[in-house]
């Protein structure tokens, strides 16, 4: 008898694969939920408008259901000691980091099609509070849906505290590289002619 031998997974693969933490896993099972499709269930009221969120509960959906998922802080969610590129690296997304950054800015596009157009300003305060204090105190709305989606991708596959941090500086980076004046929406047109709505 021949065996195979197995074929080591990429560092881009492994970081691909989805290794839910176990209590996101537990909420998705409850929910009857399909974990490799899960992603951020923004609640909407009547007329398609935003719902008020709170933080910790978060809604989190396989495009068929959706379940309930509490969370206390991200900081528990960070797992391994993996170091990130560096941030010259990180400036172009690197593709075993594109569905963090995507996690991040889908959602953001999404729920400021459904509320209102921030300013590159508040991109750039939002994502340096969430690089420097992941837990720290809401700064709003906007800030309450990027720290849910932090949580969804930190909760779906193994980052590190360091990826967390760089993540969140390029982000930061990208919106303050589009910032053109102090009223200035031009991260938001970016996300919308790069990502739009899919």
């Amino acid at each position: 008898m021949w065996l195979k031998k197995r074929r080591e997974r990429s560092a881009e693969e492994a970081l691909d694969a989805v290794q839910p933490v176990e209590s996101l896993r537990l909420a998705a099972e409850e929910g009857g939920l399909h974990v490799p499709q899960l992603r951020l269930s923004i609640p909407l009221g009547e007329g398609g408008q935003a719902l008020h969120i709170n933080r910790p509960e978060i809604w989190v959906s396989d495009g068929l259901r959706t379940g309930r998922w509490q969370v206390d802080a991200l900081r528990p969610l960070y797992r391994g000691n993996r170091r990130p590129p560096a941030d010259a690296e990180m400036a172009h997304y690197p593709p075993e980091y594109v569905m963090f950054f995507y996690g991040i800015e889908h959602n953001v596009l999404l729920f400021c099609e459904l509320t209102r157009p921030p300013i590159d300003a508040e991109f750039i305060e939002i994502y340096a509070q969430m690089r420097r204090r992941p837990d720290g105190k809401s700064l709003g709305p906007l800030h309450d849906v990027i720290w849910q989606s932090a949580a969804v991708a930190l909760g779906l596959r193994p980052w590190s505290e360091a990826e967390y941090t760089a993540v969140f500086g390029q982000l930061s980076r990208s919106a303050r590289h589009f910032q053109i004046g102090p009223s200035s929406r031009n991260y938001l047109e970016y996300l919308q002619q790069t990502i739009g709505s899919r």
